[in-house]
């Protein structure tokens, strides 16, 4: 159910870009209000409850007190961005200013106090410098303490920084035993994906975090491309193509054996797509590729790194003098 402003701000407690089991959302001042927007059943202060969101997920609901309550459900970034986009559509506002201040306090100002707690979120090391410029560059903005809703300058500047503190989706597409796999584990520096040389290996959409030239991605690796497909590794590979609709980046992946995998144009439009030839070290492919690379020798692989780097955050927007309006939420 949704409908005008409600009294009542949410937060999510925990960390969106840490892989864990739960999520935690806080929402505080009318509660009751905010949960009869979200259709969920009034709980008495003090009191727990299992509770359902269509569409979103079954999970915990915690009063902790008349205008306070906790809602805990699953940790997938899915669940994270259904649950969130429930809470703006039942009219809640997000709590990213005044809190804060009150685990803050040494930080003086409602501005300063943000910016240590944009610390403590920023998922990549390059966020840490521009962070801590802001309080110079937005008094030489002429708003040494900007308010939480002033707009930056440049929000489309602002906009894509903000992959700085939320990692930024990029998912990898191509056939089967193409060595996607590989290529994810020789980014991450361990082992986080299965790597076989039987085809259908990897049979669900397989996720890490990894650093990229200073940013932190989210690196899915989707199962492969392949006519011959079992159906549980048809219904992973359909699961994993509709997040396609959420990734900031595609990868097409292709070899000397292997053409690119085709992609709905309506999937691509709107989103960075890059054409890497992998596996280099067993020939080159007739088809033009944006970036050639080999994980098994590692040529190629620090230039695809700057390149995904530059497509999702360009240096142009990492060295402008622009403030940033650091605290908004990712796609706002």
């Amino acid at each position: 159910m949704s409908g005008p402003a409600l009294d009542a701000v949410w937060r999510l407690q925990t960390a969106p870009w840490l892989p864990g089991a739960l999520a935690i959302f806080q929402i505080r001042g009318d509660v009751s209000g905010a949960l009869a927007r979200l259709g969920l059943r009034e709980v008495a202060p003090g009191a727990i409850a299992l509770r359902t969101l269509p569409g979103v997920d079954t999970g915990i609901l915690a009063r902790v007190s008349q205008d306070l309550a906790l809602i805990t459900i699953h940790g997938g970034a899915e669940v994270i961005r259904r649950m969130s986009a429930a809470l703006g559509g039942a009219g809640l506002a997000p709590d990213r200013w005044d809190e804060p201040l009150a685990r803050f306090p040494e930080a003086g100002s409602s501005f300063r106090a943000a910016v240590l707690d944009a610390l403590t979120r920023a998922a990549s090391p390059r966020a840490v410098d521009l962070l801590l410029d802001q309080p110079r560059r937005w008094a030489a903005a002429g708003q040494p303490e900007p308010a939480a809703e002033v707009a930056a300058p440049d929000m489309e500047h602002s906009s894509l920084l903000q992959r700085l503190i939320v990692p930024p989706l990029v998912i990898a597409l191509g056939a089967s035993n193409i060595g996607k796999s590989t290529l994810l584990n020789r980014l991450a520096g361990r082992g986080v994906a299965i790597v076989a040389d039987e085809p259908g290996t990897t049979r669900d959409h397989v996720g890490a975090l990894v650093d990229l030239d200073g940013l932190v991605v989210r690196f899915m690796d989707t199962p492969g491309l392949r006519p011959d497909a079992r159906p549980p590794e048809r219904a992973a590979l359909a699961a994993a193509l509709q997040l396609l609709e959420q990734a900031d980046l595609i990868l097409l992946l292709g070899d000397v054996f292997h053409p690119l995998p085709e992609v709905d144009a309506t999937q691509r439009s709107a989103r960075s797509v890059l054409r890497v030839a992998i596996r280099a070290d067993l020939g080159l492919p007739e088809w033009a590729a944006d970036e050639v690379v080999s994980a098994v020798t590692g040529a190629g692989v620090e230039a695809l790194t700057r390149r995904v780097r530059r497509l999702l955050v360009p240096d142009a927007v990492l060295e402008a003098e622009t403030p940033w309006r650091f605290w908004s939420a990712p796609g706002s």
